[in-house]
């Protein structure tokens, strides 16, 4: 009964248990940081209003007062409209530098939210290694208290001495004691991962889920690669913008009334750049650009060494994981013979324990290599722009 009541339970969890992918999408709806990350976005957009936005015009009025002698007066006054309009092409560098900042910061948010799956995704694989070693530890236990059960059988039976048998008892609590330290690190995890996805409230989470790379996707451009070269872009057209030393002209309307005449006067004020021809604000711009040009060369570099370890990673990982398959195979036929055999006394316990931690420690080590495995898929999809939006 107690066995089926908790197949059941299990059963229910499994069902229940949330998928990484409903999770990664529940992280990206409601995590506070990339909702922050948005915002500079909307900020950019303002910015970019900002920049190709026209002067305002001015008024001027002013009052006169006329007296040509002590008993004679009369008023006059001057109106004054005057509207900056900005040079030929400085529109279009304007409309360049606008887009190029909203482009930059689009570019930004597609790495940072990249970033925030690739980072979810190994947080998740090293809870999902928790989890798979404290089961493993729960099935080392099994394995512990049938050889514990085994010994103590044969010491009543007078085969084996009480040390013996004891010493079969410490080994399984000692198991015990280790399981115990593996659910705590396995919570830790857990509640990491939590963190890192900016969710607070608990999810039944399901460990079991494999990473591939994502192919349909290789030609994506790297984030950080995207984010450099519209960086670049933007800084391109800060120095197509500094260019023009003189952005604006201003157009003048006067109107004045004088007791004895009234004056008309239109004209333009033409800036003279003399002292400020903005050359700082030009090589600035020129060096941003610069910067960003080796930043992507280097960026460059260290994504084609990046891939190349990758790739002979992942051919390591697989062989290593097929010869642990093999000896595993072989471990647990013999482990089966060593059990059978010390039931009847063929074999001693250091033995049979001694090929049970050797099952364990190659499973370990399989555990080990499923998790580089998928954490080499999400580094090479990440470096690809799989994540990218």
């Amino acid at each position: 009964m107690k066995k089926t009541f908790a197949s059941i339970l299990l059963l229910q969890t499994i069902v229940f248990a949330e998928s990484f992918e409903i999770f990664l999408q529940k992280a990206i709806k409601s995590s506070p940081y990339l909702k922050a990350s948005t915002l500079y976005v909307e900020q950019a957009k303002e910015e970019g209003s900002a920049i190709t936005r026209y002067e305002n015009p001015s008024l001027a009025l002013e009052y006169s007062r006329f007296e040509p002698n002590i008993e004679d007066s009369d008023n006059g006054f001057r109106m004054k409209y005057a509207q900056p309009i900005r040079l030929w092409g400085i529109g279009n560098d304007k409309e360049g530098l606008s887009k190029a900042t909203i482009n930059s910061a689009n570019a930004l948010y597609s790495q940072k939210r990249a970033t925030f799956i690739r980072d979810i995704s190994l947080f998740y694989t090293l809870h999902s290694q928790q989890k798979m070693l404290m089961d493993l530890g729960d099935e080392e236990l099994e394995i512990a208290k049938k050889i514990h059960e085994i010994s103590r059988a044969r010491y009543e039976a007078g085969t084996i001495s009480r040390g013996v048998m004891l010493q079969s008892k410490v080994d399984y609590e000692m198991i015990h004691i280790r399981n115990e330290n593996l659910s705590l690190t396995v919570m830790q995890s857990y509640y990491d991962l939590l963190e890192q996805a900016g969710i607070s409230e608990e999810v039944e989470l399901d460990t079991d889920y494999d990473f591939l790379i994502n192919k349909s996707s290789y030609n994506s451009q790297n984030p950080d690669v995207l984010s450099l070269h519209n960086e670049q872009e933007r800084a391109l057209s800060q120095a197509a913008v500094n260019s023009n030393s003189v952005e604006w002209i201003s157009l003048y309307a006067e109107y004045e009334n004088e007791p004895d005449q009234d004056i008309t006067r239109v004209g333009v004020n033409l800036p003279l750049a003399l002292f400020n021809t903005k050359s700082q604000e030009k090589q600035i711009a020129r060096l941003e650009a610069e910067k960003a040009d080796l930043l992507i060369q280097n960026k460059n570099m260290q994504l084609a060494l990046e891939d190349n370890r990758l790739q002979k990673q992942r051919q390591k990982l697989i062989r290593l994981k097929e010869q642990n398959a093999k000896v595993l195979k072989t471990e647990i036929e013999l482990l089966q013979m060593f059990e059978e055999g010390y039931k009847i006394a063929n074999i001693n316990l250091l033995e049979l324990q001694d090929i049970k931690n050797k099952v364990i420690e190659t499973k370990e080590r399989l555990i080990q290599i499923t998790t580089a495995l998928n954490q080499n898929a999400i580094t090479t999809n990440y470096m690809q722009g799989s994540y990218n939006e």
